[in-house]
């Protein structure tokens, strides 16, 4: 926005009725959301750079191209399994960002600090779960869904038998990290994610190449990472907590912090007595969290199906569908951290009681998405194979089937970059329910249903390239639903 638009004398004057506390505070909003987004897209690079690597070490275990194939589809396949066991935890980190950013930016700091501890702890039981569910549900879902040949099964059953435990560590780091994240510290989750990943990454490397593994040293260099990192974090919060107890002297947190500057957010840190449970905090985490999980649940489901329909086409469909998804992932990098900046500001001045700032913080976002994701859409396009090969070296099979999909995400990208911000927006704003509703709609109508109609009609025109031209347009058509959701501000009178 310029100087001379007219509507930035309107967006200073909201943001001096309802500022926000901490390192945010005397910001102009683009600042607010690239210093919230810094962290996490530093994040998720490295996420992406870990993720990366697996596939990257899986696809050189074989010696010929069947074999690659027949490694990147067991190793991609897997990752359905984990999204299965990962909805419970996914469910706590939206209830903690949305309650823990709004009663910060209200500047109830006690009870945030006792969400986050809420989060840590359901974290834990959520992690948990989400092993038992992995674990248990690994050879009906690669075994009876997914059609693979033996060998691709077997590298898939192979890596989930051990990698399912890594979800009782991850339910615990990204409790906490969301709630952190919620609260405006997005630098402490990196860190915590920069452990993980390179911990992965070394271990992975090691497991593998060294000790000779394979698939095996990928899933224990995943589990090794996820676990150090979950007692480091935990050894911040503990640090935290004895520092502020010295700081406060027998204070109450809230009592505390009126006697700072009226900019001063406390570190959440952890208080054992708020490790357990509360049903109060825990019913508004979960009302929050319930429809995420439902969502992504359904999500799962049609996904589940569309892998069922692609591994129709073949093992190479397969793993040339998880090549695409990796590099699409890129695009995917500026738009999450982006978004998650979003959901925080939106939360925080929702709090705040300042919605011409919650509102202008959801449009910018989406701007700012559109452009970075638009813009690796016209690469993706023009370079597909350059980024193919990363991952299919040696296997022609890879690389023929996967190419044409990249171009495709010239079409997809800014549709995709706009739903996704808007979406995470929206549920830092506590507004699930409708969000899930939308993505029910269009991915069960026209991705579902308009592949059911096009594998039984004409099976024979069926390919991935127009599996994934179908995804785009699911995309264009939930973006302009959320668009007209976004105006219509019924979100902002959502109570947390």
């Amino acid at each position: 926005m310029s100087i001379g638009d007219g509507r930035e004398g309107k967006v200073r004057a909201a943001m001096a009725k309802g500022q926000l506390g901490g390192r945010l505070a005397g910001l102009s909003l683009p600042r607010q959301i690239v210093a919230i987004a810094l962290w996490p897209l530093l994040e998720q690079v490295m996420s992406f750079i870990c993720a990366s690597t697996s596939l990257f070490l899986a696809t050189r275990m074989g010696q010929d191209g069947w074999v690659k194939a027949q490694l990147a589809s067991g190793i991609g396949v897997t990752s359905y399994v984990m999204w299965l066991g990962f909805l419970l935890q996914g469910a706590v980190g939206m209830g903690a960002t949305a309650v823990v950013s709004r009663m910060t930016g209200a500047r109830r700091f006690r009870d945030a600090n006792f969400a986050a501890n809420q989060a840590a702890m359901m974290g834990f039981l959520a992690g948990v779960t989400s092993a038992l569910v992995m674990y248990g549900s690994a050879r009906w879902l690669i075994y009876d869904v997914v059609e693979l040949s033996g060998y691709a099964q077997e590298v898939a059953m192979r890596y989930i038998s051990i990698g399912a435990w890594v979800a009782v560590f991850s339910g615990v780091v990204f409790g906490v990290n969301a709630a952190l994240r919620g609260a405006g510290d997005t630098k402490t989750p990196f860190f915590i994610m920069l452990c993980v990943d390179s911990l992965n990454v070394v271990f992975s490397v090691l497991l593998v190449a060294v000790c000779g593994m394979e698939v095996e040293g990928l899933a224990w260099g995943m589990v090794g990472g996820m676990a150090v990192a979950c007692f480091i974090l935990l050894g911040i919060l503990v640090y935290r907590g004895r520092q502020m107890h010295a700081r406060m002297q027998g204070m109450e947190l809230d009592a505390y912090a009126a006697q700072q500057s009226d900019t001063y957010v406390p570190p959440l840190f952890l208080h054992a007595p708020s490790l357990l449970p509360n049903p109060a905090m825990l019913y508004r985490i979960v009302v929050i969290g319930v429809p995420q999980a439902v969502e992504q649940l359904g999500i799962y489901l049609i996904q589940l199906y569309v892998l069922h329909v692609i591994s129709s086409l073949g093992d190479s469909a397969v793993g040339a569908h998880n090549i695409a998804i990796r590099i699409e992932s890129m695009s995917f990098l500026p738009g999450f951290a982006i978004g998650m900046a979003g959901a925080t500001l939106v939360g925080q001045y929702l709090g705040a009681r300042n919605i011409r700032m919650a509102v202008e913080t959801v449009l910018r976002c989406v701007r700012y998405s559109v452009a970075f994701m638009g813009s690796m859409g016209v690469v993706f396009f023009l370079f597909p194979a350059l980024f193919v090969s990363i991952f299919a070296d040696g296997s022609p099979q890879l690389l023929e089937t996967a190419t044409p999909v990249v171009r495709v995400f010239l079409l997809a990208e800014p549709f995709y970059a706009a739903m996704l911000t808007i979406k995470m927006c929206l549920r830092g704003a506590g507004y699930t329910r409708r969000v899930m509703y939308v993505s029910y709609g269009g991915m069960g109508l026209i991705r579902m249903g308009g592949l059911m109609l096009w594998s039984t009609l004409w099976p024979e025109t069926l390919s991935l390239t127009w599996v994934w031209v179908l995804f785009s347009l699911d995309m264009a058509i939930e973006y302009a639903i959320l668009h007209r959701m976004l105006l219509n501000l019924k979100w902002v009178r959502k109570k947390v």
